[in-house]
């Protein structure tokens, strides 16, 4: 008898620690490599939820999933949006996650300078929106210079429009960081800093220098000289390293070696420093500059420096910065 208690007690002790093995295994769903993705619709019954997630390996346990919601009055909180999992996803971990709603995001990093074709293409590569889409999209709302360079999060499935919202929004808080009244400026003084600013954002490696070359191009608007600008030149033909004398006679209202005054428009999405430098540009009596291929500039009062500049730092066939002195 006392053997069949024994035998009995080491079954039952047995049968109770697989039982809580299972269990225990439960709990968690199937490895899930990192970012895997899963999208909860909206209006989903909890119970679909329970089933979606099971379907996706995220858990296992349906009942336990859906007893812990009822049991907290929380079958009806579960939030929509896209989720990331990564590991074991640990049930309870997962019920919190879709309670508070800690939808996934993508990470964008738009560098200072970027153009909206290239903020396109980079939401193409991300599958936000065809880079065409976005052009036609920012075209139609001339939005370029006014989606400020920074680093984002999004969540998973955002819109063109939403990036382009953010990063409008964005520009407005860095402006008026610097320029308080900057919403009482109108249409075309904004877009005149906003220009300029682009210019420099392209043209000035080194911070020290952006409001310089600001106050230069100031300047020769005010001496109503070209701005020979070679970045605005690059903006329509491509980024190219060095103009040659035929890139410099590239027909477009954005030449500013043949068209005196601002381009139409900006040439690129300008940093706060270059933003900055426009709303306050140095007070300089330069006229010229040239690079001095070291990422800095040689400035110049007067034309005949600037030749002796430019043949002491520059030799060929070609032009950089500010470099011929048109009628």
């Amino acid at each position: 008898m006392r053997t069949v208690i024994i035998v009995g007690t080491v079954v039952a002790g047995f049968t109770i620690a697989i039982f809580a093995a299972r269990f225990h295994a439960s709990l968690y769903g199937e490895f899930q490599p990192p970012g895997t993705l899963v999208e909860i619709p909206k209006n989903l019954m909890a119970s679909d939820v329970a089933v979606l997630l099971k379907e996706k390996g995220i858990i296992k346990n349906t009942r336990l999933f859906l007893k812990v919601l009822n049991r907290n009055h929380t079958d009806r909180k579960l939030r929509s949006g896209i989720y990331e999992f990564s590991g074991k996803p640990y049930i309870y971990d997962v019920i919190q996650k879709l309670l508070k709603g800690e939808i996934a995001y993508i990470k964008l990093v738009f560098p200072e300078g970027i153009t909206c074709h290239e903020i396109g293409r980079i939401l193409e590569q991300e599958n936000i929106c065809s880079s065409s889409e976005f052009d036609e999209f920012v075209k139609k709302e001339s939005l370029e210079g006014y989606l400020f360079p920074d680093t984002y999060k999004f969540p998973y499935g955002v819109s063109k429009e939403a990036v382009a919202k953010k990063m409008v929004e964005r520009f407005w808080e860095i402006i008026q960081q610097i320029h308080p009244d900057a919403t009482k400026l109108n249409q075309t003084e904004l877009k005149k800093i906003v220009i300029i600013a682009s210019i420099v954002e392209k043209e000035a490696e080194i911070n020290s220098e952006r409001p310089v070359i600001a106050g230069i191009f100031y300047n020769r608007l005010r001496k109503n000289m070209p701005l020979q600008s070679c970045a605005t030149i690059k903006y329509v033909i491509g980024n190219k390293k060095i103009l040659t004398m035929q890139d410099i006679k590239t027909r477009s209202p954005y030449n500013t070696y043949l068209h005196r005054g601002l381009p139409p428009g900006p040439i690129c999405n300008p940093g706060k420093e270059s933003l900055k430098a426009a709303i306050n540009p140095a007070k300089t009596p330069y006229l010229f500059f040239v690079s001095k291929g070291d990422g800095t500039h040689y400035f110049s009062n007067t034309y005949s420096e600037h030749l002796s500049a430019k043949n002491y730092y520059i030799t060929g066939d070609s032009f950089s910065d500010t470099e011929k002195k048109l009628p």
